[in-house]
């Protein structure tokens, strides 16, 4: 009885199940369908959108010619020469028509011929009445398709009013420009996307229903007579539907051409006056099956698994999902308290910044205290960039893969750092703090600076973030002798009375994610990803890092470094004692499509007297060395991501010239793909160098002397 009451329970609760998939499968069949059919009236609203755009920029042009010539004084030849220049489309052109006689010249000649460049607006029922031609830049005025008497092709024009000078008479004749685009080059913009609507036909109609631009979905001559060919309808329920759909958006029902029942979507065009965009696609091609019959008979087998197996196996799978839960919460806990130590180690300069600028801000007239703030706020922010680029490529945090970039610097300048970023961490929790600075005499050392700076500022903030308020915090830097020749050893000690360590966690203090459990400071403290940086770094100057600790009482960290000295005189990167007349006088392209990135460098380069032309995109630089050679520039500073031409693409264009010195200008990448691989991708097109955005002043000057000198060697 129990076995025969445990067969008929399981095969209620199967068949149950079955069924509640089958009804669900249907609910969830309707609810898709109506999300579908709202998707493609948003997709119709979506193409109204791009219709608009379409319309505003090639209006835009037609204004821009019109406004040139209106201010020129041109004769109707000059102005076609004019704006015949400019083409860069094959199949568009521009009708120059006085209003008048109705005729006038074409940008380009009639098809068949040559040289016959006039044409007559006579016979086009078209410019008759020009009144709703609206001043420039004040509207769109577009014209309804009609066919172009230069080579018979349906088109769509955009209008402006100019004044052309006629010679015979000396005075101004009023004209019409008209920018001419073929319908079949505005219909291969206008398409939805294929894989999703591949059977969904597009149209524009006026306020009368006649079509402006015809899909091959849609029939007749008219649209409302399509409609009414294939729909049941009286006057006045057709009057009101037309009425709603040539003045509000939504979508409906209908029967096309085939019989087949299909979703109206439309929508106005708000550039225009009267005009709608209609959108036409079958039901069957909203309709998302759900009902899967593999998922039935899945369910079905999984059903009857769970019927004949025991108990014991059910268990076993279970214990194997507990054990991938715990997996996938161990990883987002990482992830988490990744985030956690990454905003401990942002905040720190960013605290430095945001006080800084604070004070500087009530302090505008002190010109002095502002300049040395904004220095504080350059170092802070200089060392923030660090940490970001640290963020972006976690590889180098995970591998140990840490690269130096060494250079000439003052160890005074990281002491002021140093200083400028923990005060106000001082001051917000009233701690006795003390900086002690030995007698440096070598001022000049060669090491990476950020890196450093990143050392010094991790266990220096620690120190602070873990004292209690009325604590202590006590700094130690000397130079001293070192065993390796030509270095100087610096050595490096933060002591605080703060929370201090167990012997437990200073044993895997340095392992990424390692934390301290303290109640008095959040309950959750440590440096997490900060200490486990800040031991990889140390290792990779060759230094070592030895901390003393008692839980309660305090911690001394203790970081000794061997770093090269540097010639001053030979390596100085202070820019007040830059001499930049070697660089005045050079002329430098740079390609760059952002305004804001281009005023930057011109006013940089500006400064230590360099001319420089701007191209807005990889095309235009390409022309202008082509047109220069390589001698009207000297260095060419490309941008990687422009619209056009991109910068790689552009840099194998000009290595490719047929002038050999156009083709040898040198090319440095100032971009922000700032990664290894971006890098190495710009070298391989042919660049002589690269600079990663935000542009350091120092950098870019650097860059540049580098290049100079590997001209004069070559």
């Amino acid at each position: 009885m129990k076995k025969t009451y445990i067969i008929v329970v399981n095969v209620i609760i199967m068949v149950t199940i079955l069924i509640f998939v089958v009804q669900y499968s249907g609910y969830e069949n309707r609810i898709s369908y109506q999300r579908q059919v709202e998707h493609f009236k948003d997709t119709t609203v979506t193409m109204e959108q791009v219709t608009e755009n379409y319309l505003q920029s090639e209006q835009r042009i037609c204004d821009v010619w019109a406004q040139y010539i209106n201010s020129s004084q041109m004769t109707m030849e000059e102005a076609a020469d004019f704006i015949r220049a400019l083409h860069v489309l094959n199949n568009t052109s521009a009708h120059l028509v006085d209003e008048d006689t109705l005729c006038g010249l074409s940008t380009r000649p009639k098809q068949g011929t040559a040289d016959d460049y006039e044409v007559s607006y006579d016979r086009v029922d078209l410019l008759d009445n020009t009144d709703w031609i609206d001043e420039i830049g004040r509207s769109i005025n577009i014209t309804r398709a009609y066919t172009n008497p230069m080579n018979g092709e349906q088109s769509l024009a955009f209008c402006n009013r100019v004044t052309l000078y006629d010679p015979e008479k000396k005075t101004g004749n009023p004209c019409v420009l008209l920018r001419v685009i073929p319908i079949s080059a505005l219909e291969q913009k206008w398409v939805f996307p294929q894989i999703e609507l591949a059977n969904a036909g597009l149209s524009m109609i006026d306020a009368d229903g006649d079509y402006i631009l015809k899909g091959y979905s849609f029939k007749n001559s008219s649209f409302f007579e399509f409609y009414k060919s294939y729909n049941q309808t009286d006057p006045e329920t057709s009057g009101e539907l037309f009425g709603r759909i040539t003045s509000s958006t939504g979508n409906i029902p209908m029967t096309d051409s085939h019989g087949q029942e299909c979703i109206l979507a439309f929508t106005p065009i708000s550039a225009t006056a009267g005009w709608t965009l209609l959108g036409l696609v079958p039901s069957k091609d909203l309709i998302v099956d759900n009902e899967n019959w593999m998922l039935f008979g899945v369910v079905f087998v999984g059903l009857l698994v769970l019927f004949f197996f025991d108990l014991f196996y059910m268990l076993k799978l279970n214990k194997h999902l507990q054990i991938s839960v715990r997996e996938a919460e161990s990883a987002n806990k990482a992830k988490t308290e990744f985030l956690s130590t990454m905003s401990h180690d942002i905040r720190t300069p960013m605290n430095a910044i945001i006080g800084l600028t604070a004070i500087t801000e009530k302090n505008l007239d002190d010109t002095e205290l502002t300049a040395q703030n904004l220095r504080k706020i350059s170092l802070a922010g200089n060392h923030l960039l660090t940490l970001i680029n640290d963020i972006l490529d976690i590889s180098k945090v995970e591998s140990g893969k840490l690269k130096l970039s060494p250079a000439a610097f003052s160890i005074l300048e990281t002491v002021e750092n140093l200083e400028s970023i923990s005060q106000p961490m001082v001051k917000e929790k009233n701690i006795d703090f003390s900086l002690n600075i030995g007698r440096m005499e070598k001022e000049y050392l060669y090491t990476d600076q950020l890196r450093l700076n990143q050392i010094y500022i991790n266990i220096l903030s620690n120190a602070i973030k873990y004292t209690q308020p009325g604590g202590m915090v006590s700094v130690d830097l000397r130079e001293e002798a070192s065993d390796r020749p030509g270095c100087v050893r610096l050595t490096y000690v933060v002591s605080d009375t703060g929370i201090g360590m167990s012997p437990e966690f200073m044993s895997v203090m340095y392992q990424p994610f390692s934390r301290q459990i303290d109640s008095r400071v959040n309950s959750v403290v440590g440096t997490g990803l900060g200490l486990a940086i800040t031991k990889q770094m140390v290792d990779l100057l060759g230094g070592t890092i030895e901390c003393q600790s008692r839980q309660g009482e305090g911690t001394t960290f203790t970081i000794i470094l061997d770093i090269p000295a540097a010639d001053r005189q030979r390596d100085d990167m202070r820019f007040d004692q830059v001499d930049d007349s070697e660089l005045k006088g050079m002329r430098i392209l740079v390609a760059e499509d952002n305004d804001i990135n281009w005023e930057i460098i011109s006013y940089m380069l500006g400064t230590f007297g360099i001319t420089t032309d701007r191209a807005e995109n990889g095309k235009v630089c390409v022309d202008m060395i082509s047109a220069g050679g390589g001698d009207a520039y000297d260095l060419i500073f490309m941008d990687v991501q422009m619209p056009e031409m991109n910068g790689l693409d552009a840099t194998r264009a000009i290595r490719k010239l047929e002038d050999p010195v156009a083709a040898s200008v040198p090319i440095v990448a100032m971009t922000a793909d700032a990664f290894s691989e971006n890098v190495t991708e710009c070298l391989n097109a042919g660049m002589n160098g690269h600079i990663a955005k935000p542009i350091d002043e120092k950098l870019v000057i650097k860059e540049i002397r580098r290049i100079r000198e590997e001209k004069r060697r070559s």
